[in-house]
C-alpha cells in the first residue's frame, strides 16, 4: 500500500475523534489506541510488526484503521469481523478498541506475532478479540469457514493471492473490505479468475479522505456463494501458485 504524501500535516492523537465523530465514546477508544501504540513500540524490540516512520504512525496505522472502519460501517451492519493477516493489529484491534460489543477474530500466522496480539487484547481489556495462530490457508478449513459477515487485510497480499486467504472466511451474502493503493485497476483485471473461483464479485471502490490518504481506496467485494470445497488449497498454495 502506497505511503501518504509526504507533505502533508502530521497528525496527531488529538485529531482522531474530531475526523472520526461518528465512533461514539472516545474517551474509552482513544486511550485504548494510545496504550496499544505504547505497547506495541514498547514490545519493537521482540515483534517487530512496522516499518512505518513513527511520526507517521498515528496516521498510516491508526487513522487509516478507522477510516477502514468508517467506510465499512457506512456500508455495512458490522455483528462480527475477521481481519487476515493482522500483524500488529492493523485493523484488527483498532477495530476491536472502537466497536466493544461486535467479536473480532484475528488471523496471524507468526507465532511471536499471535503471541503479540494476544497479550495486547488482553492489556487493552478486549474480550471480545479472539486470536487464531493460523495461516490463512488454515483458518479457510477450520472453525470460521464461511462463517463471517466482514473479513478484512490491510497490507498482505495481491488481491490474487488475498482472495484465496480470505474469502474461505466470508459467508454468503457477507463482505470483504482491502485497502488498496495506486494499482488497484492492475490488480482488479489480475484477480478475474480469482474472483470468480471463490465467487466473489466487486461491490464497490470507496477513497479514503484526503486528510487520512489520498492515495487509498477501498475495495468491496461480495460473496455469492459458499466457497467451492478444493478452496482454499494447502498453505503456500496461493503464493507459489495463484489463481491467474
Amino acid at each position: 500500500m502506497q505511503a501518504s504524501p509526504g507533505n502533508e500535516r502530521k497528525l496527531s492523537w488529538n485529531d482522531l475523534p474530531a475526523l472520526f465523530p461518528g465512533f461514539r465514546a472516545p474517551k474509552t477508544w482513544l486511550p485504548r489506541l494510545q496504550k496499544h501504540a505504547h505497547l506495541v513500540a514498547e514490545a519493537a524490540p521482540r515483534v517487530r510488526v512496522s516499518a512505518v516512520d513513527p511520526a507517521d504512525a498515528i496516521r498510516r496505522h491508526y487513522a487509516e484503521s478507522l477510516e477502514l472502519l468508517r467506510i465499512i460501517l457506512a456500508e455495512r451492519d458490522v455483528t462480527a469481523v475477521a481481519d487476515v493477516g493482522s500483524g500488529g493489529g492493523f485493523p484488527g484491534l483498532v477495530i476491536a478498541c472502537v466497536l466493544d460489543d461486535c467479536p473480532v477474530h484475528l488471523v496471524e500466522s507468526l507465532q511471536k506475532r499471535a503471541k503479540l496480539l494476544a497479550d495486547l487484547a488482553e492489556a487493552l481489556g478486549l474480550r471480545h478479540v479472539t486470536v487464531h495462530a493460523l495461516r490463512g490457508e488454515e483458518a479457510g478449513r477450520g472453525e470460521l469457514r464461511d462463517g463471517l459477515p466482514i473479513v478484512t487485510a490491510r497490507a498482505v497480499a495481491p488481491l490474487h493471492e488475498l482472495l484465496e486467504y480470505t474469502a474461505p472466511l466470508a459467508a454468503t451474502g457477507g463482505s470483504l473490505f482491502f485497502p488498496k493503493g495506486s494499482g488497484l485497476s492492475e490488480e482488479l483485471t489480475t484477480a478475474k479468475r480469482a474472483m470468480e473461483a471463490l465467487n466473489c464479485e466487486v461491490r464497490a471502490q470507496i477513497p479514503m479522505r484526503a486528510e487520512i490518504n489520498p492515495l487509498v481506496s477501498v475495495l468491496r467485494l461480495d460473496k455469492r456463494g459458499p466457497t467451492p470445497e478444493r478452496y482454499p488449497r494447502r498453505p503456500g498454495m496461493p503464493a507459489k501458485h495463484p489463481l491467474l
